[in-house]
């Protein structure tokens, strides 16, 4: 405040510093928006990138959606267990009942035989 006068301002010296106020806050105003029209262009980039983050995190949850749970897994691996046991056990029902039946046909054919051989 050393230079500080005591005199009444002039209209020419208001004007001036007008003119003065005026610039800067042009300078201000114009920097401004060159900050926000960068961020702008920054904003619309990530907006871009949540959209596809957005998408792809939709079809993950909708491949999960289809994929079984462990405990699904496990009950349908039980099933397909179970499913294998009865089959062994048809198979092996059927390989003994084979075995018995080529065994009767072994004793009926040489039932025949003899039978054959007594009438000749």
């Amino acid at each position: 405040m050393e230079h500080q006068r005591d005199e009444l301002a002039t209209k020419r010296d208001l004007e001036r510093v007008e003119r003065k106020l005026t610039g800067r806050i042009d300078q201000v105003e114009q920097r401004l928006t060159d900050k926000i029209d960068a961020n702008s262009k920054k904003i619309d980039a990530n907006t871009v990138t949540l959209d596809k983050i957005a998408v792809q995190v939709i079809k993950n949850r909708e491949q999960l959606n289809k994929t079984l749970t462990r405990e699904e897994y496990k009950k349908d691996y039980n099933e397909l267990l179970c499913g294998q046991d009865k089959m062994m056990t048809i198979l092996t029902r059927i390989d003994q009942e084979q075995a018995a039946t080529t065994a009767r046909i072994g004793r009926l054919e040489k039932d025949a035989d003899k039978i054959e051989a007594g009438k000749g």
